[in-house]
């Protein structure tokens, strides 16, 4: 496995754009292959065992979103990455429906972060490898358990150990993995958020809100991660929407602007539903406008109809929403908030829902956009030792960093010349150190 090298296949119709990467990927441990069409790709995948793909999404006769369709039938285990623009988000979630995407790359890339992507997703693989690698021991482990004679009774006792041991490997495998689908998850709702014109609902909020109060409910496992994934992707269907509509609040939309801002649930769920693994978060987003009167949108359902989830997500995003521009200008205190609310229990809002937020509202902190403790930082004034507090998302849309990483000497570096690169005046939100505020105040 030590010797193993990863074999890569890239795919674009523009023969520059190949010898970019082409010049890219000779400075890195990689086999790779490159093809001007899908169906040359194709024919490569067919010669080769390929452990990544990445496309550009507009091609003459078979464009991104088919070709990786075609992948993911054919080749289900290699990873697949899609290169495209915003102009092309409308074709980017077509090909995140049929072609099953890992990761978007936004065009043009930055190759730093190009590699950055390209070694997570090839981690991703090797997850897989070492998972079936697992299986395949345990299988022996227990064939070989079937044939040891009962006289042998200590080296049962050794073998279970061992396959013991082998079963916890694999679990952790398993968790490995399914913390890369919540971080796929993650990523797409940076994309979304970082749409410009938008005027965000705060999602990551809304998802943990969400969450806490699913909690208080006590929702199975299940149930709760579909309540915080829905809620993540929430606004999802706001990107099909023009600009205009989107630069503004809900509460200085005009009567026909509401008329095109109200599709938005039914294009989150038209662009989720394909998904098979987020079906339940589809079904969850679109109700998530209905009120508990048949008033709301886009259904009209009323009461014990509007999925349960759906109304946890409600309360969270109106609760959270009020605090911003979002639904209140000028916004008000959590308390002021809940307070709102409460006059409309029932009419709006489960009263069940409202209840289990009521404990939470003092605890509850919107986290600021900039505040005078220096959270938001330039990159100039960051220090080793300081936390991130929120994901930090390049101009081409590629997950830079996590929130909760903690920086060092590289890590700033690494920041440095990322907003040197985008050509703009990066902050990033930080938790700062005692004795570094004490510093700084002296």
């Amino acid at each position: 496995m030590s010797d193993y090298r990863f074999r890569i296949l890239f795919v674009d119709d523009e023969e520059p754009i190949l010898s970019a990467l082409r010049r890219l990927m000779r400075r890195h441990d990689y086999d790779c292959w490159f093809a001007t069409s899908g169906r040359e790709g194709l024919a490569i995948l067919e010669q080769n065992p390929i452990d990544l793909v990445i496309s550009d999404m507009r091609m003459p006769e078979m464009d991104g979103a088919q070709f990786l369709s075609e992948v993911r039938k054919r080749w289900p285990f290699s990873v697949r990455f899609l290169m495209t623009g915003y102009a092309d988000m409308s074709a980017t979630i077509d090909a995140l429906n049929q072609g099953g995407i890992n990761r978007y790359v936004s065009k043009p890339w930055d190759d730093e972060a190009l590699i950055e992507a390209i070694e997570e997703g090839l981690r991703i693989r090797k997850l897989e490898r070492q998972k079936k690698r697992l299986i395949d021991q345990t299988r022996e482990q227990n064939r070989e358990l079937q044939d040891l004679n009962r006289d042998l009774e200590q080296r049962v006792h050794d073998r279970t150990r061992a396959l013991e041991s082998r079963t916890a490997d694999l679990q952790k495998a398993f968790r490995q993995l399914e913390n890369s689908y919540d971080s796929f998850v993650r990523v797409f709702s940076s994309v979304i958020a970082s749409r410009p014109h938008l005027v965000k609902g705060r999602s990551r909020e809304v998802a943990d809100l969400a969450r806490r109060i699913a909690q208080r409910l006590e929702l199975d496992t299940a149930r709760l991660r579909y309540v915080y994934y829905a809620a993540l992707l929430h606004e999802v269907g706001k990107l099909s929407l023009n600009d205009d509509v989107l630069g503004r609040s809900e509460t200085q939309l005009t009567y026909r602007d509401l008329a095109e801002y109200r599709q938005y649930p039914t294009l989150g769920e038209m662009a989720l539903m394909p998904i098979k693994a987020l079906r339940p978060c589809a079904e969850l987003i679109r109700a998530h406008m209905e009120n508990m009167d048949g008033t709301g949108y886009p259904d009209e359902l009323a009461g014990e109809a509007i999925p349960q989830g759906a109304r946890i997500i409600r309360v969270a995003r109106d609760f959270v929403g009020q605090q911003t521009p979002l639904l209140r200008d000028p916004p008000v205190s959590p308390a002021e908030a809940f307070e709102s609310m409460k006059e409309r229990s029932g009419r709006f809002y489960d009263p069940e829902v409202l209840a289990a937020l009521e404990p939470i509202v003092n605890q509850f902190t919107l986290e600021p956009q900039d505040d005078e403790t220096g959270r938001m930082l330039p990159i100039s004034e960051l220090r080793p030792g300081m936390e991130l507090t929120r994901d930090i998302v390049s101009a081409n849309g590629i997950l830079l960093m996590v929130k909760g990483t903690v920086l060092n000497d590289s890590a700033i570096k690494r920041l440095t010349r990322m907003s040197w690169e985008d050509r703009r005046h990066l902050k990033v939100s930080v938790t700062v150190p005692a004795r570094d505020v004490h510093t700084n105040e002296e």
